[in-house]
């Protein structure tokens, strides 16, 4: 049987590591261990999960936050933070072909950012960041720390070869953290992933 490593499994997947890491968490993959404690996982463990993903998406369940209530409306509301228009319309056109729920909101800095939180009151940020000491940090920082928007999923688009930025992000307590160039179907997948949590 052929296993494949961490990293593999997250390309085949189309996935970052920490949404990898995550499903593990979760208990939707469960990888083998070898003897030094490596994980491995069958492309059938990883081709059964994709199946069952379509299907779950298929399914006529109603749409939900990022808390599990049902949406009064049927949508799901993405706050989408970028100094650049056009990557800010690149993101809301590929969301936007990925599923009819979604509901935008755009901000171009951290302040704008700040106010959209509490006047549009996202499920979700995707979060543009190329330094790591913007102010979109700092919004990262404030929604995890705070009890009444702690529950918000907080995806970060960095600039490639920007590891130190990625690590802070995290540190911030955001759910996710994608590269540019950014994969439009990682994308996808990591925002339907997190909206059905």
């Amino acid at each position: 049987m052929s296993l494949l490593r961490a990293r593999e499994a997250a390309e085949y997947l189309n996935v970052s590591l920490a949404t990898l890491g995550r499903m593990e968490k979760e208990g939707e993959l469960t990888p083998f261990r070898t003897p030094g404690g490596h994980r491995r996982y069958s492309l059938t463990m990883l081709h059964e999960y994709l199946e069952g993903s379509r299907q779950r998406s298929r399914s006529a369940r109603p749409p939900q936050n990022a808390q599990g209530e049902k949406l009064s409306y049927g949508t799901v509301r993405i706050l989408v933070v970028d100094d650049e228009p056009d990557a800010v319309e690149l993101i809301v056109r590929a969301l936007r072909e990925d599923s009819e729920v979604y509901e935008f909101a755009s901000a171009s800095n951290g302040y704008e950012a700040g106010v959209q939180v509490m006047a549009f009151k996202p499920d979700l940020i995707v979060l543009g960041l190329t330094q790591p000491e913007t102010d979109e940090l700092e919004v990262c920082k404030k929604i995890k720390s705070d009890s009444e928007t702690e529950h918000i999923k907080v995806v970060g688009v960095v600039g490639s070869g920007k590891n130190g930025v990625v690590q802070e992000l995290l540190r911030c307590g955001a759910d996710d953290c994608l590269v540019k160039p950014l994969q439009i179907e990682e994308l996808q997948r990591s925002v339907r992933y997190l909206t059905s949590r």
